[in-house]
């Protein structure tokens, strides 16, 4: 009874194993006998998909994945002999622990396995079949491909130069951090911070971001300094913390009232020139820079003083002489004082007097060489020598004593020589 028992399970069995198992409707040939095997020398796999690509690609796929796990286990094997593992020998784990769980999006960034394909395969062979449960079909391939031990020993020591270069690399950019003389070298490190990010997919990840945050911030310590700042030309220095850095970025220059005439680098500092003849004078008047590095704008406004080189002067208060020599009729000799005044801050040098009193000759002062300097008033004091009239110079008794002539000076800024004419100014006499 027994027996019988045992035969119909056995039957039964048997039969929905057969019901199970998908039926063969097309393959490549014979099936043969290295399949679902193992071999020296050779990674055998098979993938399956809905079409014969599918499933191919999905067999290249496990290839790779194969492939990275002996290197993997290669690389641990031969850095477990040191006393202490090293942040690298973590790395590398990590590196294949993750990359085996993503070989499809990592792929492409291992140069090694951008080589594996069917055309170097040693043997292949497929299935088309449908499931007799379903009615669906798909493929099934199989891949016996060559991997040779001293292929897996070239992997493995590729691997471990390629991880020490990236890693050199990294420290290398990190010094430069310090260092960088230009945008351009910011520019280019952060290229290679990107490409350094999506090779490490360990705890060197977190020290690219730091870097290249680091870098980033470069970028708004970025000052521009002036150097010159004279009327219709401007020098500035690009400067990051102590050091001058260079630039072949060229700025964005506009000004508010003048006429942009040219921008020149000449690697150390730049230098504008414009003209600002349509400028009024207003201390707004600027020329204003800006580079834009990165996501950075850095910027500055120059402001420039249309009256930076003007020079004009006039008198406002009364003239005044005091006599120092006299006889019963005549002042022999006196001093003038005059206050002038300066408009701008240019330097002037008055050179010449010539005052005109009603009833005498002029008084004429020559050689004088007094220098003024900045806004404001001035005081002329004028030793003279000459005889004047007492009673046809004195202003007591008089309603309303004025004197006129001119003052002769020199713009010191810009050589021009002036003329300021008096015109009835008000005098007084200590006579």
């Amino acid at each position: 009874m027994m027996k019988k028992l045992t035969c119909v399970t056995l039957l039964l069995f048997f039969g929905v194993v057969a019901f199970t198992q998908p039926k063969v409707l097309d393959k490549s040939g014979r099936k043969p006998d290295w399949i679902n095997g193992v071999e020296k020398d050779f990674v055998i796999v098979s993938g399956s998909g809905a079409t014969i690509n599918d499933a191919q690609n999905s067999a290249l796929m496990i290839i790779k994945e194969r492939i990275v796990s002996s290197v993997a286990d290669n690389v641990k094997a031969t850095s477990v002999m040191q006393t202490e593992e090293t942040n690298t020998n973590k790395s590398v784990y990590s590196f294949f622990e993750k990359y085996s769980s993503q070989v499809t999006s990592q792929s492409g960034k291992v140069p090694y396995l951008q080589g594996i394909s069917l055309s170097n395969a040693n043997e292949f062979y497929w299935e088309k079949l449908s499931d007799k449960k379903t009615g669906k079909t798909f493929y099934e391939y199989h891949i016996k491909y060559p991997f040779p031990e001293f292929e897996l020993k070239k992997l493995v020591s590729d691997f471990k130069f390629r991880d020490k270069e990236l890693t050199d690399n990294l420290n290398r950019i990190e010094e430069e951090v310090e260092t960088v003389t230009s945008i351009e070298q910011i520019e280019s490190n952060l290229d290679e911070l990107k490409a350094l990010q999506d090779a490490f997919i360990d705890a060197r990840l977190d020290k690219v971001n730091t870097i290249s945050a680091r870098y980033r911030g470069l970028f708004k310590s970025v000052e521009l300094t002036e150097i010159e700042n004279s009327l219709g030309l401007l020098k500035f220095i690009l400067r990051l913390n102590d050091r001058i850095i260079s630039t072949v970025k060229k700025p964005t220059v506009i000004s508010n009232c003048a006429r942009v005439n040219g921008t020149k680098n000449n690697v150390t500092d730049w230098e504008i020139s414009y003209d600002y003849e349509n400028c009024y004078e207003d201390p707004e008047n600027n020329v204003a820079v800006s580079f834009r590095f990165g996501n950075t704008t850095v910027s500055k406004k120059f402001y420039f003083n249309v009256a930076a080189n003007k020079a004009s002067i006039f008198v406002s208060e009364t003239i005044q002489f005091v006599k120092l020599a006299e006889d019963a009729e005549n002042i022999l000799s006196f001093n003038c004082l005059i206050t002038t005044v300066s408009r701008y801050d240019s330097p002037v040098i008055i050179q010449k007097v010539i005052l005109e009193i009603k009833g005498i000759a002029p008084i004429i002062i020559e050689d004088i060489n007094q220098s003024f300097s900045g806004k404001g008033n001035h005081a002329l004091k004028l030793t003279v020598n000459a005889s004047l009239a007492k009673q046809i110079t004195t202003s007591a008794g008089k309603s309303n004593p004025v004197v006129s002539g001119t003052i002769q000076y020199k713009n010191q800024s810009t050589g021009e020589n002036l003329t300021y004419r008096i015109y009835n100014q008000k005098y007084s006499t200590s006579w």
